[in-house]
């Protein structure tokens, strides 16, 4: 199952701090384990110390090396080496209780559970490697690990409390005098406090796994985003915290750019489709690094025309001259680019733009099943038609009077005066505008 880009970089990052408790839990047995020696026996500390050393290096390694190609080996590895651990640290104990009080079978497990010096690897160690589990993120390591655990405090205390001479009592007189005795408070209080431990990671990592996939939904969110606004608006976006869920409320005074490949139907004719895909592909990205540089947001795609907004969905300043602006970035590149391909020999693309100003609805259109967040208004066709218009008019660019009057700055342009707009009764002046 392929796992989200997103969701697979939290449980990466689960998997780098679970690696970081562990290593610090193995460097603090291996240093406690020179400095003070657990065992008796001198080959059991030796043991000990070797296997500390050896886990906490591989959980170093697994720190600097794990990414997400690998998370999956590393994940799982982590977790079979850490229950691993666990049983070996159960069969150390129970053979130095064993070598060095020379106990037998008979009594051996009432034994083992009257000293509380073992509560930590009874009840204790497992307890805090379930609370690592959750650092994954995953729900099946929590449940794995918990019934491991749980599977090794049975295998240790199940057969004791199952032979007929164990007297498990809350008496402290028969405790302290039976050696077949065991202390019932203390034995069922430290396993409440493992089944709670368990239960208590389970609920945290089902909820870190909710919220986990609600964030990696809004950064999928944030990544559209990103195709569509600068990373400057972006940024001012989510410090205002604007919500793109409502409907549209109010108009906008905005400007919008189109532009339009020349001749490009021609052009797909004369070459094979991939090749086609390439160079919309290229065409749109030159277009966006442009709109992007200049605070526009990129409406939409439609085959060979690009449309973009400025003003949406919040003022940058002067958004007429942002789109001005826009332009010429837009003629740069498209310069860069045909000698580039003039160099390779290939067609030469050219475009059209087409700029006007006025006022739009701004924001969320559609219904809830396909909602698209947009500009709609005379506006949006006007600056359609003009782009058109550029063929009519042997104009690269054409811009409106309302845009020119929003300006910064006097540019010297070709009017032309009157001009019917199709589809439009109201006739209005063009500029045009040779970069």
């Amino acid at each position: 199952m392929q796992i989200d880009e997103n969701l697979l970089k939290r449980r990466l990052a689960g998997l780098k701090l679970a690696s970081i408790f562990l290593g610090a839990i193995s460097m603090l047995a291996l240093i406690f384990g020179i400095i003070f020696p657990p065992y008796s026996i001198n080959y059991l500390n030796q043991i000990y110390t070797l296997a500390s050393l050896a886990l906490g290096a591989y959980f170093a390694f697994v720190f600097f090396s794990s990414n997400k190609k690998n998370y999956e080996y590393f994940a799982w590895s982590t977790v079979i080496i850490t229950i691993l651990f666990f049983f070996f640290q159960n069969w150390i104990y129970n053979a130095e209780y064993r070598i060095s009080y020379n106990i037998t079978d008979t009594y051996y497990g009432s034994f083992i559970l009257k000293h509380a010096n073992l509560v930590n690897t009874y009840y204790n160690l497992p307890s805090l490697i379930v609370l690592i589990s959750a650092m994954y993120q995953r729900i099946s390591f929590v449940i794995i690990v918990s019934i491991s655990m749980l599977v090794g405090i049975l295998h240790n205390i199940l057969p004791t409390l199952l032979d007929e001479k164990i007297i498990v009592t809350k008496s402290a007189d028969i405790y302290s005098t039976n050696v077949n005795a065991i202390d019932e408070i203390f034995l069922t209080f430290n396993f409440q406090v493992f089944i709670f431990t368990c239960i208590a990671s389970f609920a945290l990592v089902l909820l870190t796994s909710r919220l986990t996939k609600d964030v990696a939904k809004f950064e999928r969110t944030n990544t559209q985003l990103g195709k569509y606004f600068s990373p400057a608006i972006r940024e001012e976006i989510e410090k205002i915290d604007m919500d793109f869920s409502k409907k549209p409320e109010k108009t906008q005074m905005i400007a919008v750019l189109f532009t339009d490949i020349i001749g490009f139907t021609k052009i797909s004719e004369k070459i094979e489709p991939p090749e086609v895909l390439d160079i919309l592909s290229r065409y749109q990205k030159r277009m966006t690094e442009a709109i992007f540089k200049n605070n526009g947001t990129v409406d939409k795609f439609i085959g060979d025309a690009v449309m973009a907004t400025f003003g949406t969905p919040i003022s940058r300043g002067n958004d007429a001259q942002n789109a001005l602006n826009c332009a010429r970035d837009m003629q740069i590149l498209m310069r860069e680019w045909e000698k580039e391909r003039s160099k390779d020999q290939k067609n030469i693309i050219k475009h059209r733009i087409g700029i006007h100003y006025g006022r739009c609805v701004v924001g969320n259109i559609g219904g809830d099943e396909r909602m698209e967040f947009t500009v709609i208004g005379d506006t949006v066709n006007v600056a359609s038609r003009i782009c058109d218009a550029c063929k009519e008019n042997n104009a690269e660019i054409l811009i409106t009077d309302n845009l020119k009057n929003q300006l910064n700055e006097e540019i010297e342009t070709e009017i032309i005066q009157n001009f019917k707009i199709r589809g439009r009764d109201e006739l209005i002046n063009l500029h045009k505008i040779k970069l």
